[in-house]
C-alpha cells in the first residue's frame, strides 16, 4: 500500500498560511488529501481533489477497483478522473472487466447515493462533447465476516466507522500465504470505532501488520481522532506498525513524531510492538507499506 495523500480536508500547506508547517522544507510536511493505492492489485482508496496529481506522481497506469470511504469532498471530488481508467479503449484502462458495466467502485449506500447525485452526468445517456467515467457502483454492505469481498488473493472487509454523526467505511485487506493471514487496516475519517468493528478486525486480520488510522491533531475534534485517541484505539487492535493519517498543519512531521514517542509509554501493546521491531509514527505522502 502506497499512501498517496495523508493530509486533512484543506491539504498541507494550507492556502494563504505561513505557519511553521506550511512553510516547512521537509517534504513530509507537504500533504495531499488522504488516499491510498494497493499493488499489485491496482486498488485505489478514495478519489480526492488531487487524485490526478497523485496518480501522475505515483505513475499509476491501471486501476482495477476503487474503494470509497465516504462522500466528503476531500475523499470524492476527483472521481471524474477515473474515466481515464474506466474504459477498455482508454490509455491505462483497468482490464477487460470494464468492458461491461464499468470500473467497480465499492462504497456504502449513503455514499453511492451521493455519487449518483453529485456525478449524475456519469449515469445518464451521453451528450455531445466531454467524457465521463464508466462506473459500476457496488454497495459495501453486502460484504461481511462470513461473506468477504474476494479479489485475486485478497479478502476485503468493509469496517463501519463513526465520523461525527456520519458512518464512514474503513477497509481491511487480508492476504493468506502458507496458512498465515496478514493484513492492513485502513481507517481514516473517524472519531470512534464501534465495538463490532474492533471485533471484526481482531477476528479476521490475523497478523495486523499495518494500521493506518485517522489522527487529525493533538487537540480533540468533534469528527476526528486526536493523536492520543488514535493511539488508544490502535492499542486495542495491536498492530505491528501504526501510522497516523489525515493530519492537519498544527504540527510538523517531526513534532508529531516526538509527541507520539513521548506518549507511547502509556500504551502497553504499542510499546511491545515497537520493542519487537514495530513502529508508531505519523504517515507521509509516498509512504510504502509492505506485507
Amino acid at each position: 500500500m502506497t499512501l498517496l495523500g495523508t493530509g486533512t480536508s484543506h491539504g498541507v500547506p494550507v492556502i494563504g498560511c505561513s505557519c511553521k508547517t506550511c512553510t516547512s522544507k521537509d517534504p513530509r510536511d507537504n500533504r495531499y488529501r488522504t488516499s491510498a493505492f494497493i499493488e499489485p492489485y491496482n486498488f485505489l482508496i478514495d478519489t480526492g481533489p488531487e487524485f490526478r496529481l497523485q496518480a501522475l506522481r505515483k505513475g499509476i497506469t491501471s486501476i482495477s477497483a476503487a474503494f470509497i470511504t465516504h462522500s466528503h469532498a476531500d475523499h470524492l471530488n476527483g472521481l471524474d478522473d477515473l474515466r481515464t481508467f474506466s474504459h477498455s479503449n482508454a490509455p491505462g484502462s483497468a482490464s477487460a472487466e470494464t468492458e461491461g458495466d464499468g470500473l467497480p467502485v465499492y462504497a456504502d449506500k449513503k455514499t453511492i447515493s451521493d455519487i449518483k447525485r453529485r456525478f449524475d452526468y456519469a449515469f445518464t445517456p451521453p451528450k455531445e462533447g466531454g467524457g465521463k467515467p464508466k462506473l459500476k457502483l457496488i454497495e459495501a454492505e453486502q460484504f461481511f465476516k462470513d461473506r468477504p469481498l474476494i479479489k485475486d488473493k485478497l479478502s476485503i472487509l468493509p469496517v463501519p466507522l463513526l465520523h461525527g454523526t456520519l458512518t464512514t467505511t474503513g477497509w481491511l485487506f487480508t492476504q493468506t500465504e502458507n496458512g498465515i493471514k496478514k493484513s492492513i487496516a485502513y481507517l481514516t475519517d473517524c472519531n470512534d470505532i464501534p465495538e463490532q468493528s474492533l471485533a471484526l478486525i481482531k477476528e479476521n486480520a490475523g497478523v495486523l501488520v499495518h494500521l493506518v488510522i485517522d489522527g487529525l491533531r493533538k487537540e480533540k475534534h468533534s469528527t476526528h481522532f486526536s493523536f492520543e485517541e488514535a493511539l488508544c484505539f490502535a492499542d486495542k487492535l495491536c498492530p505491528l506498525h501504526t501510522w497516523i493519517t489525515h493530519i492537519t498543519h498544527n504540527m510538523t512531521h517531526l513534532q508529531i513524531k516526538e509527541f507520539l514517542e513521548e506518549k507511547l509509554c502509556a500504551y502497553k501493546n504499542l510499546t511491545e510492538a515497537v520493542q519487537n521491531g514495530g513502529s508508531v509514527l505519523p504517515a507521509f505522502d509516498g509512504l510504502e507499506l509492505e506485507v
